[in-house]
């Protein structure tokens, strides 16, 4: 083996030392000499696979070296120091490097584990070369992992998927991504693995002639224009199939790319020309191009992807780029390498640019808290959601960020100074969503500082933690008295006191528990938004049941912050004079059972009471509240109507909803790929009576497949 690692290294890097090679096998072999494997394979095998992997993805012969080494220090009886005499000092920084990672596992203590991979994120970020050596580690441990009990596989696929694999895909080797995914899929979910590998083995001999026919096709069309081209076809990897069948609840003959074929073009300008064709001959299904070329991943992926109505009427995707772009999409990083005399010529602050870690290695060293910082870092690592700066700078984001996510992502300033956003030139709140392509301006003053209800409008860990951070520092500058004031009118809802709790012997036990060194503290966190007045009270008075609602003297005391001139249809305690908004993540109408919830600032939020969103806010501000039959309303809603394509079908649905005097603000049809309608109707109604009247009328209209609330 170790002469195809030595012939493939002297292919991309001739002149390269190969001594130095030669050098660290001989004394990894003689370090590991006598030791096994659980397979009872000769244990210098793994160091092996793991230099040629290396030497796969084109690595210097230092790092080549390190493959070699790693396990020395943790496995036998060899030292940094004697590893550094001999190899010298970034041989040595490396192994080192790796070795510590090698520790991080998910046994022990949370927060020890969490600061092992903080500390190792800091580590990799002085030389990106220690995490790529332990990718290759890690894969060969993937690839003979049947050698390990059942509950070592599972914790090792289960660290691989969380942590590896995403980091992988930031380092864009996307091939390596795939194996360690279906390999963690193999282990970690064995039934539903195996049924996948049969369903696709049984038609494996249709599939491969379908492919290649295909591909026949495809090469024929696009060079009959004049267009040089190679088109190859695959099944994609089983993870990314399972995972497309369990979210969409389709079977497995009706997705979309289940068939993904790549066309190789010489140039950009080709890969677009190219796609015109295609599109030409094939009829493309809406919504599903995406031009990564214009707009490449943030781990420097080019392509087009486009899913077209194939031969047969199947779908299929198709990837389009030149074979530089294929050639970083499968090496990643490791394509940007550049060799002269047998040395790699690319400084590590370039492979850092290249890369594009900066953010996720300055998250380590912005975020001090361990637990924080690990969930933070798994959030960042899954980012899926590109945005644009003003300066069209590209942005990587977690799914359902806010604007306000987007604000601490940029600087930590912007975040605390945030006071507006603008998303595609209009004004938004904080909380507002945002999505792949919107370009995203903050607006900041000077004054402005985080309050605790912004925690719930973030979604991202890196957000959250850096408000917290930010509220702790706020409480320290104003002193624990408003905490402590806090936390006292938390207690005296459940009858006790901060002073009681003082003189209470078994209070200290009981914070120890929860991890707070004392009363202080907790209140520090009470006012910082880490934990619920609620939650805090009754850690401190555990066996006093949560209440449902407030104290008649308290709920005085908080309707009267939120009173309003006007007569509104919502009854609290028999008033009705409360200022309401009604929830847009339920949106409530008369004739449904409702819930109120005490805002800071927005008055009383009224939501369903079976809405998801109630779950999660704090028991001490939801209020029971009824609608006043008196009182008349009208309520804004939203109705989606599937349906057959056929003329006439708008007008149709417009005029019933004028015979059952139902408003309109919005009537929306769209064609979809399946010769089908989807109409949606904005409708304001007087209650949920009138409008399920109208939702049954509209089911009886011909060609009407289904009726369903937005």
């Amino acid at each position: 083996m170790i002469d195809q690692v030595i012939h493939k290294v002297q292919a991309y890097a001739p002149g390269a030392d190969i001594g130095l090679i030669l050098d660290a096998y001989t004394y990894a072999a003689f370090c590991h000499r006598d030791q096994k494997r659980k397979s009872g394979d000769d244990y210098f095998i793994h160091p092996l696979a793991v230099a040629e992997i290396l030497a796969d993805l084109r690595m210097d012969v230092e790092t080549i070296a390190v493959g070699l080494l790693h396990d020395t220090i943790e496995d036998t009886l060899a030292s940094r120091e004697q590893i550094e005499q001999r190899f010298g000092k970034n041989v040595a920084e490396m192994v080192d490097g790796v070795t510590k990672l090698s520790k991080l596992t998910y046994r022990g203590k949370a927060e020890e584990q969490a600061e092992n991979f903080r500390k190792l994120v800091l580590a990799f970020g002085k030389d990106l070369r220690v995490i790529i050596v332990k990718v290759a580690d890690r894969l060969h441990n993937m690839r003979t992992l049947e050698h390990q009990p059942e509950p070592k596989q599972r914790s090792i696929s289960r660290e691989t998927l969380d942590i590896y694999a995403p980091l992988v895909s930031r380092l864009g080797f996307d091939a390596i991504k795939g194996e360690l995914e279906d390999l963690c899929f193999r282990y970690l979910f064995p039934d539903e693995y195996a049924s996948l590998v049969a369903s696709l083995a049984t038609d494996a001999e249709e599939r491969a002639a379908y492919v290649a026919e295909t591909a026949a096709l495809l090469t024929d069309a696009l060079t009959s224009r004049g267009i040089q081209v190679e088109v190859t076809g695959r099944v994609k990897h089983l993870w990314s199939i399972w995972n497309k069948v369990r979210k969409s609840g389709k079977e497995l003959t009706d997705l979309y790319d289940l068939l993904a074929f790549r066309a190789l073009v010489p140039d950009r300008e080709a890969c677009y020309v190219a796609l015109g064709f295609i599109h030409l001959l094939y009829m493309p299904v809406e919504g599903r191009f995406k031009d990564y070329i214009a707009v490449p991943k943030s781990n420097g992926y080019q392509s087009l992807h486009t899913t077209v109505v194939g031969p047969d009427g199947r779908p299929i995707e198709v990837q389009i780029r030149t074979p530089q772009m294929h050639r970083i999409a499968d090496d990643g990083i490791a394509a940007h390498w550049r060799y002269k005399n047998g040395r790699l010529t690319v400084s590590n602050a370039e492979l850092e640019r290249i890369a594009r870690l900066r953010g996720f290695i300055q998250l380590a060293r912005e975020v001090e808290d361990p637990a924080d910082f690990m969930e933070a870092a798994r959030s960042d690592l899954a980012a899926n959601i590109h945005v644009f700066t003003p300066n069209k700078d590209v942005l990587l984001l977690p799914e359902g960020a806010t604007a306000l996510d987007f604000a601490y992502h940029v600087h930590t300033e912007v975040g605390n100074r945030a006071c507006g956003a603008k998303v595609n030139g209009r004004m938004v709140p904080l909380r507002q969503p945002i999505k792949t392509g919107d370009t995203v301006e903050i607006l900041t003053k000077a004054d402005a500082n985080p309050s605790r209800d912004w925690l719930s409008w973030a979604t991202s860990h890196r957000a959250q933690s850096k408000m917290r951070k930010r509220l702790r520092e706020l409480l320290e500058d104003q002193g624990l008295g408003s905490g402590r004031e806090f936390l006292d009118g938390a207690l005296r809802k459940l009858g006790g006191s901060l002073k009681r709790a003082e003189e209470d012997k078994s209070v200290p036990e009981r914070l120890a528990v929860r991890g707070y060194k004392d009363l202080d503290a907790l209140a520090t966190d009470l006012l910082a938004g880490v934990i619920s007045p609620g939650e805090a009270a009754r850690i401190v008075i555990p066996d006093t049941p949560a209440p449902t609602t407030p104290s008649p003297g308290v709920m005085a005391s908080i309707l009267q912050r939120v009173r309003r001139q006007a007569d509104s249809p919502i009854l609290v305690n028999g008033e009705t004079d409360i200022m309401v908004d009604y929830a847009r993540c339920c949106h409530p109408m008369k004739g449904e059972p409702i819930i109120g919830y005490i805002t800071r600032g927005r008055g009383m939020s009224i939501h369903k009471q079976d809405c998801p969103e109630v779950r999660g806010l704090d028991t001490d501000r939801q209020v029971a509240v009824a609608w006043d039959e008196r009182v008349s309303t009208m309520h804004q809603g939203r109705v989606i109507v599937e349906s057959e394509d056929r003329p006439g079908l708008l007008a149709e649905i417009t005029g019933l909803c004028a015979t059952y005097k139902v408003n309109l603000w919005k009537a929306d049809v769209r064609a979809t790929h399946d010769h089908r309608a989807r109409c949606e109707l904005g409708v304001v109604v007087q209650d949920v009576t009138q409008l399920n009247r109208l939702m049954s009328k509209l089911r009886n209209v011909k060609g009407v497949l289904s009726v369903s609330r937005g």
